[in-house]
């Protein structure tokens, strides 16, 4: 049963995942006049913002992922098995919390030493 399951989310996953991809590494001909323009560090800037973005997306898409998986799980166990299920979503939902509250987060900072500066 759970092999079933896995092999239809699965799927849908990495479609989801391909889609809300924003890692792009193609450049336009300005984009590459200008790359020595800044001394570099523009660039290492970028990257590792579309770096963090890549990560954050993948994180929160396994997150909707591993919550919806468990809500499939909950619904087709048994009455002694949802007590397990239960204190595991716990868990999961204070993950998803902390996941989705992390871009919020490095924006603020990102922000505010900006502002500062």
């Amino acid at each position: 049963m759970m092999k079933k399951i896995m092999l239809r989310v699965m799927p849908i996953v990495l479609v989801a995942l391909m889609i809300v991809s924003n890692c792009v590494c193609a450049k336009t001909a300005e984009e590459i006049v200008n790359m020595g323009n800044n001394g570099g560090i523009g660039n290492v800037n970028n990257l590792v913002g579309k770096i963090w973005g890549t990560v954050l997306t993948i994180l929160q898409v396994c997150a909707v992922a591993a919550i919806v998986f468990a809500g499939v799980k909950y619904m087709f166990a048994s009455p002694d098995g949802k007590a397990d299920i239960k204190s595991g979503m716990l868990g999961l939902v204070i993950g998803a919390i902390m996941v989705f509250a992390a871009s919020t987060l490095v924006k603020f900072i990102v922000d505010t030493a900006e502002s500062a500066v």
